[in-house]
């Protein structure tokens, strides 16, 4: 969580440890329960991010998703605010770019960094009314098969 507030300014940090009962049921003998995380979460620009450690035997790095921090191009505070958080993490050094910051199709601007656990971020500053006008991909409901 440290690292966190440190590279990204994240606040609002809680962290839950495992119990001695929580590793008894999950079958951690080896565990340093003081340095696991049962439950943890935390606050970047805004948008609330929970987490935990994966108590796999062998856990390993997703690289399938990513977390997206969006914000308003249509808001000049909301514009400076995801460039300067951008340039922030990017120079931290304790980030590896994957996508500059820069102009995006959308009419925005969008990157993409990797932090020092594999997690994926995007920054995304998108014209509000983007979604309403984007191309309609599937009209299937939801609830029923396409």
């Amino acid at each position: 969580m440290a690292y966190y507030n440190e590279v990204f300014g994240a606040d609002h940090l809680f962290r839950i440890p495992v119990t001695k009962n929580a590793a008894r049921d999950l079958d951690l003998i080896d565990t340093d329960l003081n340095n696991s995380t049962m439950h943890g979460g935390f606050e970047v620009m805004g948008s609330e991010i929970l987490c935990a450690d994966d108590f796999m035997n062998q856990p390993q790095h997703a690289t399938n998703i990513a977390i997206l921090l969006e914000f308003n191009a249509d808001d000049n505070a909301d514009v400076v605010k995801a460039q300067k958080f951008f340039e922030h993490v990017a120079n931290s050094g304790r980030v590896r770019v994957t996508e500059p910051y820069t102009n995006a199709y959308f009419g925005g601007k969008r990157g993409e960094f990797t932090d020092e656990y594999g997690v994926n971020w995007i920054v995304n500053c998108r014209p509000h009314d983007w979604v309403q006008n984007a191309p309609v991909i599937d009209e299937a409901p939801m609830n029923e098969p396409a």
